[in-house]
């Protein structure tokens, strides 16, 4: 009998297969059939269907030689003139279609490079298949996915940056690798805009130096930030407000509002950041759209005594649920009205330590070592 039946009858068995077979053909039918209705309804089909019917009407009517000439003539003009317009249609398409990688083109090799005041290799304006969720620091930021207690993580689509060594005596390496990945990042934020199914985009600065206290991993996302901030298209350079302490900013690039996570191996086995000894020789800042938040309908967000600790409601209670139940409690604030860039680079002690104020730090001295040890 059929496998999508539940009778044992030989009989039933049959039956349930032919309706399989016809289910399978009407699927067929219309996927065939629905296409072409559509296409046949689309005006210019429609106009190519009359037009052509009515010379040919208007051309058994014609009393004479010269009238038919005539005809012919202005049928033909019709023609050339919907050859036009059928071209220049086509053409509006095509620079739809090609309209992402040439602002990212035009990006890359234009204001970016203008500013560097130098040629810089790897400037990618193209888009791969699948994007790219192959770069390396996707690849590498996966194996961290894969243990982080968030729910949306392991199955998240994540572009992120190939970085390359540089002698830091022939230029910053940091400073290198940012201007590589603009045109990236851009894209990502054109491709989001588009409702594409993209989540996050991971920066990865890799060198332990980046982030093996709390101190030089501040100063690294402030650097990675104001980075990325100074050349934002848009213009806007949200790092050089002077409101970033305050609620109602927000970091954006490329008029993308960001939502941002970080994650060094100077934070403990206790700390929500950490990094479960995976690459430590690296640290990853994670930005993620709000179209990523929308698409995926995360309930709006909630004061700390409004959720459900016992018997989570959502996904954001099961959230953070799962964060407490493994030991990684994260600060959640007592209102929805709070400054987001205090939670950008977690303290070593969440939630006994005051905010990490990492847009006024400065690049450590080397001397200091803030990790955190406890357990």
């Amino acid at each position: 009998s059929s496998p999508h039946c539940s009778g044992t009858g030989n009989g039933e068995g049959t039956w349930c297969a032919a309706m399989d077979y016809a289910d399978v053909q009407k699927s067929w039918l219309k996927r065939l059939v629905c296409p072409a209705a559509r296409r046949l309804c689309e005006p210019r089909v429609l106009k190519r269907v009359f037009y052509p019917s009515l010379y040919s009407v208007l051309l058994r009517w014609c009393p004479g030689m010269l009238e038919s000439v005539l005809l012919a003539i202005v049928f033909l003009l019709w023609l050339v003139w919907d050859a036009d317009q059928l071209s220049e249609m086509q053409d509006q398409r095509t620079k739809k279609d090609l309209a992402p990688a040439l602002k990212v083109a035009e990006f890359a090799q234009g204001s970016m490079v203008a500013r560097l005041g130098t040629r810089i290799t790897g400037l990618d304006g193209g888009l791969p298949i699948g994007g790219y969720t192959g770069s390396e620091a996707s690849l590498r930021f996966a194996d961290l996915r894969r243990k982080t207690h968030c729910l949306f993580a392991p199955k998240a689509v994540v572009w992120g940056n190939d970085w390359a060594d540089v002698l830091e005596s022939t230029g910053d390496p940091l400073a290198y690798n940012l201007l590589r990945c603009l045109p990236r990042l851009y894209r990502f934020c054109l491709e989001s805009r588009a409702g594409r199914d993209v989540d996050g985009f991971v920066f990865e600065a890799r060198g332990e130096h980046y982030g093996e206290t709390l101190e030089a991993f501040a100063w690294t996302v402030r650097e990675v930030l104001e980075g990325l901030s100074a050349a934002d298209p848009a213009g806007v350079h949200c790092m050089r407000s002077k409101s970033i302490a305050r609620r109602g900013w927000y970091f954006e690039f490329a008029r993308e509002p960001l939502f941002i996570t970080t994650f060094a191996p100077c934070y403990s086995v206790s700390n929500p950041r950490y990094q479960f000894g995976i690459h430590p020789e690296s640290c990853f800042v994670l930005l993620q759209p709000e179209e990523s938040f929308l698409r995926h309908d995360l309930p709006h967000d909630r004061p700390r005594t409004a959720t459900n600790w016992e018997c989570p409601v959502d996904i954001r209670d099961r959230i953070r649920v799962n964060f407490h139940r493994h030991g990684r409690e994260y600060r959640i604030p007592e209102t929805v009205s709070y400054p987001p860039a205090e939670f950008i680079v977690a303290p070593l002690n969440p939630l006994v330590d005051p905010p990490v104020e990492f847009w006024r730090a400065s690049r450590p001295s080397g001397k200091q070592k803030t990790v955190d040890r406890t357990s």
